[in-house]
C-alpha cells in the first residue's frame, strides 16, 4: 500500500512538472508585463558550428533586455554533422529550456511542435579532389609534363566539411616514380583542425623513347645503326635499364641473341674488346724523358682501360699491360 502511494506521488510530481512547463512554455500570452522577456523558438534554424545554441534557434523580445546576451550563448544540443539535419521535438525543447531558464519567472517561451535544425557545410567535390591529385603528381613527378598522360583518377565521392578556412596536405602511400598506378591520401583541415582523410588513386602513362631491334641479332654481333629503330610508346613503367638513344647502342655487340622488335636494355649489349686474344699489338712504355715500344701478342680479349696479359715477342716475357686502343697497350715504366 505504501509502495503504491509512493509511486502515485512520483507520477503526480512528473505530471505537475510537465503541466507547469506546458503552461510556461506553450502559453505565450498577449499581455506583456514590465521586465518580462519573451523567447520565440523557430520551426527551422541553421547553424555552422558543432553546437546548437539558444541564439541560433530563437528570437528575443525585447532585444535590448540585459538577459538576452546570456541566454543566446547557452547550449541547447549538439549540432548534426555538416550538411545534415536534426529534428528536435517540443518535449525535448521544453525539458531542455526549462533547465536553461534557471527558474526566472519573468521569462516566457513559445515552443513549436518540432524544430528542424540544419548545419551548413562546405562541399569538396570530386573535381576538386581530382585537381588536387593532378597538381601534386605533375609538380612532383620527374617526368616532363608533356610526356605524361593521366589515364584516370578515382575518388570515393564528394565530402562535406564544416564551414571555415579549408586547407589540405597530400601524402604518398608509397614512394615511387609517378608512373603506373599511384595512390595518395589527401588530409583536409578546417581552421587548422584535421577533419577528413580521403584516399585518391590514379594511373599515369608516360610517353617514353626506347630503342628496338630492326632485325634478329646474333650473340657477339656488333650492332650498327641500321639494325635499330627509335620509337616512342606509352608505358606504365619507368625506363629502368632500357636504352633511349641510338648512340648508346651503336658500335656495341650483343651480349645475347636479340629478337626482331625487342626493346634493347643495358644488360643486352656490351662494349666490344679493343684487342682480342692472339692479336699483335704495340707495347708502349714511356715517361717524361724516354719512350720505348715493342711488339707484343695478346693473351686474352681486352676493352679500353682494362689490364690484360701480353707477351713481349722479342723477350718472350709475359707482362700485364693496359689497353689504350685498338692494337695498342701500355706498361708502367
Amino acid at each position: 500500500m505504501v509502495g503504491r502511494e509512493k509511486m502515485s506521488g512520483k507520477k503526480i510530481g512528473c505530471l505537475c512538472f510537465f503541466l507547469t512547463a506546458a503552461l510556461v512554455f506553450l502559453a505565450f500570452g498577449q499581455v506583456t508585463h514590465a521586465g518580462e522577456l519573451r523567447i520565440l523558438i523557430k520551426e527551422k534554424a541553421t547553424v555552422t558550428g558543432d553546437t546548437i545554441r539558444l541564439g541560433d534557434i530563437a528570437t528575443f523580445t525585447p532585444k535590448g533586455d540585459v538577459r538576452v546576451s546570456r541566454f543566446r550563448a547557452r547550449k541547447v544540443a549538439a549540432a548534426p554533422a555538416p550538411g545534415r539535419n536534426v529534428d528536435l521535438n517540443s518535449r525535448f525543447l521544453i525539458y531542455r529550456l526549462a533547465s536553461l531558464m534557471g527558474g526566472d519567472q519573468q521569462v516566457r517561451v513559445k515552443v513549436p511542435q518540432n524544430l528542424l535544425v540544419h548545419r551548413d557545410g562546405q562541399v569538396i567535390s570530386e573535381k576538386k579532389m581530382t585537381d588536387i591529385f593532378k597538381q601534386y603528381v605533375f609538380s612532383h613527378s620527374p617526368w616532363d609534363r608533356k610526356e605524361m598522360e593521366l589515364e584516370r583518377v578515382r575518388v570515393p565521392g564528394q565530402a562535406t566539411l564544416p564551414c571555415g578556412h579549408l586547407s589540405w596536405d597530400v601524402r604518398e602511400k608509397a614512394g615511387g616514380d609517378f608512373v603506373g598506378d599511384i595512390s595518395l591520401v589527401i588530409f583536409f583541415s578546417v581552421d587548422g583542425r584535421l577533419y577528413k582523410k580521403v584516399p585518391v588513386s590514379g594511373r599515369i602513362l608516360v610517353n617514353r623513347r626506347v630503342i628496338k631491334t630492326a632485325r634478329k641479332i646474333r650473340k657477339g654481333e656488333t650492332i650498327d645503326a641500321k639494325d635499330l629503330v627509335e620509337v616512342t610508346e606509352k608505358s606504365m613503367r619507368s625506363c629502368g635499364t632500357e636504352m633511349q638513344r641510338l648512340e648508346q647502342v651503336v658500335g656495341k655487340r650483343a651480349a645475347r641473341a636479340l629478337q626482331m622488335g625487342q626493346v634493347v636494355k643495358r644488360e643486352m649489349v656490351e662494349i666490344p674488346p679493343a684487342v682480342r686474344k692472339g692479336d699483335r699489338v704495340i707495347i708502349k712504355a714511356e715517361n717524361s724523358s724516354v719512350a720505348v715500344s715493342a711488339l707484343g701478342k695478346v693473351m686474352e680479349d681486352g676493352r679500353s682501360g682494362e689490364q690484360i696479359r701480353v707477351i713481349n715477342i722479342s723477350s718472350g716475357k709475359e707482362i700485364f699491360a693496359k689497353v689504350i686502343g685498338p692494337g695498342q697497350v701500355r706498361v708502367a715504366f
